[in-house]
């Protein structure tokens, strides 16, 4: 039994049919493309067009970019 997920389109829109607005690369539209290709076989450029993330490679960047600076570094930063 196939099991529905736990991402919502319409998180980001009041509806499925309106664009979700904002910029590629919004923190909510990155979180939702995680959930997405987490928890779904969706691909990247279905998933590029449904939230209106410009093209698949962009999403595909913004899946793999890492946080700038994690806790940790900053305290070692700031030891240096």
């Amino acid at each position: 039994m196939l099991r529905k997920p736990r991402i919502q389109l319409g998180r980001l829109s009041g509806s499925e049919q309106e664009p979700c607005g904002g910029p590629k690369g919004h923190p909510g539209k990155v979180v939702t493309a995680r959930g997405l290709r987490q928890e779904t076989i969706m691909s990247l450029s279905w998933i590029a067009q449904r939230l209106e993330m410009g093209t698949w490679t962009c999403v595909s960047n913004l899946l793999n970019a890492r946080a700038t600076a994690s806790p940790d570094q900053e305290v070692l930063r700031l030891c240096q």
